[in-house]
């Protein structure tokens, strides 16, 4: 009579199936992935040792999800220092100078600022999370202005006065290759692009190549325009001819660029062009 023996996979096997199932670690957790490292190498504790193996059945169980950061509700991080919120990276944060209170107090006000955003019905990103004057604004603000001010990001303002707001322009290999905007002046939307040099950024061909700075909202010097306040940026806007009517053209035309560059995706650079709307 014959007997089979099942043995339990060893703990560099059972390591090999977590990085298997979570994108070569990608999708763990930082502190999780060390614990997988430390079990290949071998050097884990008693306690690491129970640690590991509720590791391995959530992830082979389908159920394993990021820890909340700092213990706050869904803001999580990646191995390189991004941090996310409900899986959109927004910040970066250098935690080996960061003590455990400061971390806390740091995410939590992340977290209250990306509620705020949301409660203006607006989505949480990067380019815009930035921005003082979201945090200002009253979940009443008028829906054009809170648009325009969600999707412009960083605005500019042309030497001859026209008001700028960067749109999303080509790219290829992952660099912009080119720099598109809206100009608006005396109620007139002009598109334009520009071509962006090989390991530029568009802030180049703006400010170097069109004549553009960042605007300048009375924020404090060496600040850019996010650091103005709403009020201070809505004075720009006026100042600037931008009316309620304008602003939801601006949109309009920045809703549009988005849709257009989502369905593209990473194309050659062409040629400047130019097209104009007046409102």
């Amino acid at each position: 009579m014959s007997t089979t023996t099942t043995n339990a996979p060893s703990l560099i096997e059972q390591s090999i199936e977590i990085l298997d199932r979570s994108r070569d670690g990608n999708d763990l957790e930082p502190f999780h992935l060390s614990l997988v490292q430390a079990a290949v190498n071998n050097h884990l504790t008693a306690r690491e040792v129970e640690a590991f193996h509720q590791l391995y059945d959530s992830v082979t169980s389908g159920q394993y999800a990021k820890p909340w950061l700092a213990g706050v509700e869904h803001v999580t991080r990646d191995h390189q220092g991004y941090i996310y919120w409900k899986g959109s990276r927004i910040e970066h944060f250098t935690f080996s100078v960061m003590e455990e209170d400061q971390l806390k107090h740091t995410t939590q006000r992340l977290a209250e600022r990306c509620r705020h955003i949301e409660a203006l019905g607006l989505p949480v990103c990067g380019h815009s999370y930035f921005n003082d004057w979201l945090q200002e604004m009253p979940l009443d603000f008028p829906q054009a202005y809170k648009e325009l001010l969600h999707f412009t990001g960083t605005p500019y303002e042309h030497e001859d006065g026209r008001a700028i707001f960067p749109m999303q322009g080509r790219t290829q290999d992952g660099w912009p290759v080119e720099a598109r905007f809206l100009a608006v002046k005396d109620g007139a939307i002009t598109e334009r692009s520009l071509p962006v040099r090989l390991g530029d950024v568009e802030y180049h061909a703006l400010t170097g190549q069109y004549g553009c700075r960042l605007a300048r909202c009375g924020q404090a010097e060496h600040n850019g325009p996010g650091a103005a306040s709403l009020a201070q940026i809505l004075d720009w806007l006026r100042r600037h001819g931008i009316t309620q009517l304008v602003a939801q053209q601006l949109v309009e035309h920045l809703k549009a660029n988005l849709e257009a560059a989502d369905a593209a995706g990473p194309t050659p650079c062409g040629a400047a062009d130019q097209s104009t709307m007046r409102v």
